[in-house]
């Protein structure tokens, strides 16, 4: 029996705590920025690229759900649908850090490191074209957010199954081009960081620490409705280890390509690639090196190797907080190595991002989803996701 359409309500009082850790972020954010103008650029890179990521992460995950007909996920959609407002609030970020901080963040958009380039590296990092091409990434990947959301929707007012249909074809031109943008981005807002740096499976390296960490809020997400009474029969412990298996696939295939350019650059040996490496493998840097495999993989594939963790709302969501932690360290060392000679540090700038991210992320995908029913009652695939069991 489909459930009647019921939305979210009190999303005030939900959202209290969160508002006030954005609140503390930002007002961190500020100060560290009146003390080092230079730091805020890639605290808000860093913090625009974790909610963007987690966003299209969501749009992959109802994309492939989509396209493959896959109907367990169905009862509980509204929450990925509702974590797609991320792309365009990080890609606003990510444009701020961009326009704001260039000169700092990107010496191949300046004097100091353009020289250097070749003649296509010259032209593809002409200021006006980069910074278009930058707004290009966020306003197409927001138009697929909006999609999503919009055909959804329009499905719980008309019940018509042509609906199902046109967001199959979305997806699937989503999970195409989408993919090339992801691929873009990647070069375009990480790898030009360090422009003589290249690695033909960067966007590849990128595209999995994304959709690793999407997966894992969004399974935060689903426990804490679950918890919160909000979602009942909508979340069952089967589809929370169907998400758990997402995240032990992911983390495994995130290790994957990850040894995969690693090895790759060091036994071919080449100046011009081993840098990357070399950098984060000296001195304080070593640490977070090593740090990074353990929490993104390690941990996350040896605890969710078992049934049993992965149905456990508490052990799942203690991993998908590794995940999440290891998805942070892991923008650092894209993002900081090139920028701090003299080793990693923390401060009031980076603890303010870190805040502010995880308060903005949780009050803009909660008044989303109060915008529309929590259950999808006009989805055919809704009956079926209820029963789903293993």
């Amino acid at each position: 029996m489909i459930p009647e359409a019921k939305t979210l309500t009190n999303v005030s009082s939900l959202l209290s705590p969160f508002r006030i850790v954005a609140m503390i972020g930002v007002f961190l954010l500020g100060m560290g920025a009146i003390v080092s103008t230079v730091r805020l650029w890639p605290a808000l890179l860093t913090s625009g690229l974790a909610m963007l990521g987690v966003g299209v992460a969501a749009l992959y995950f109802l994309a492939i759900h989509s396209v493959t007909g896959a109907a367990w996920g169905t009862s509980f959609k509204r929450v990925p649908e509702a974590m797609t407002i991320l792309v365009p609030v990080g890609g606003l970020v990510v444009l701020l850090a961009v326009a704001g901080g260039a000169g700092t963040l990107y010496p191949a958009l300046s004097s100091r490191g353009g020289e250097d380039l070749s003649a296509f590296k010259q032209m593809w990092y002409s200021p006006g074209f980069y910074f278009a091409r930058s707004v290009a990434y966020v306003g197409l990947l927001s138009a697929f957010a909006w999609g999503f959301r919009r055909i959804s929707r329009r499905q719980d007012q008309d019940r018509a199954l042509v609906h199902t249909f046109t967001l199959r074809r979305l997806s699937a031109v989503f999970l195409v081009a989408g993919s090339f943008l992801v691929v873009l981005l990647s070069i375009d807002w990480l790898m030009a960081l360090e422009p003589l740096w290249y690695s033909t499976i960067f966007g590849v390296y990128n595209f999995a620490g994304l959709f690793q960490s999407g997966l894992a809020v969004l399974l935060l997400f689903l426990v804490w409705l679950k918890r919160k009474g909000i979602l009942g029969e909508e979340i069952n412990r089967d589809h929370v280890q169907d998400i758990a298996k997402f995240m032990f696939g992911m983390s495994t295939f995130w290790m994957y390509i990850w040894y995969s350019q690693y090895v790759l650059i060091w036994y071919t040996n080449i100046p011009e690639e081993t840098a990357y490496f070399t950098l984060r493998m000296t001195g304080s840097w070593l640490p977070l090196f090593f740090l990074n495999p353990v929490l993104n993989w390690v941990i996350p594939f040896h605890v969710l190797m078992a049934r049993a963790p992965k149905r456990s709302l508490t052990i799942a969501s203690r991993v998908a907080i590794v995940i999440l932690v290891g998805r942070a360290v892991d923008l650092y060392l894209m993002i900081y190595p090139p920028l701090l000679e003299s080793g990693p540090r923390v401060g009031m700038t980076e603890v303010g991002a870190l805040l502010a991210t995880i308060g903005l992320t949780a009050v803009v995908v909660t008044r989303v989803l109060g915008r529309a029913p929590l259950v999808p009652v006009g989805d055919p695939y809704l009956e079926e996701s209820l029963h789903h069991h293993q």
